[in-house]
């Protein structure tokens, strides 16, 4: 029982972050390319990466961390369900190229940004 709450925590965290970042994308984007789960994705590949060596391979976070931290925050903010049926949409709307794009975009940027976790990680525990 002790493991659910980190996770109920981390996944009410995520969940608004991710409600409040797609809340942005439509406000300053608009809604004809599903920016908002592109970018939660993309800082969500970072942040798992980033914190997953960070936390456990320098600072031994404890198992409650994790599950905070990867599975319920993560969890809850990164989406890929949302990604396959926005992309989905796309093409059934007819929206082929936006559709590629999405697909294309959402797999690039997402581990890129995971490489850059990777890098930025490794890069603070040889500072520490």
């Amino acid at each position: 029982m002790a493991n659910i709450i980190p996770v109920v925590i981390g996944g009410a965290l995520g969940a608004l972050l991710r409600y409040f970042v797609s809340t942005f994308a439509v406000k300053h984007f608009g809604t004809s390319f599903p920016y908002g789960t592109l970018i939660v994705n993309t800082i969500g590949s970072f942040l798992m990466v980033f914190f997953m060596i960070l936390f456990f391979e320098k600072l031994n976070a404890s198992d409650s961390w994790r599950l905070f931290f990867a599975v319920g925050f993560l969890g809850a903010l990164t989406t890929f369900s949302s990604f396959s049926y926005e992309t989905i949409m796309l093409f059934e709307k007819g929206n082929i190229t936006k559709g590629i794009l999405n697909i294309i975009l959402n797999n690039v940027f997402s581990i890129s940004a995971g490489v850059l976790g990777f890098i930025v990680a490794r890069y603070f525990i040889y500072k520490l």
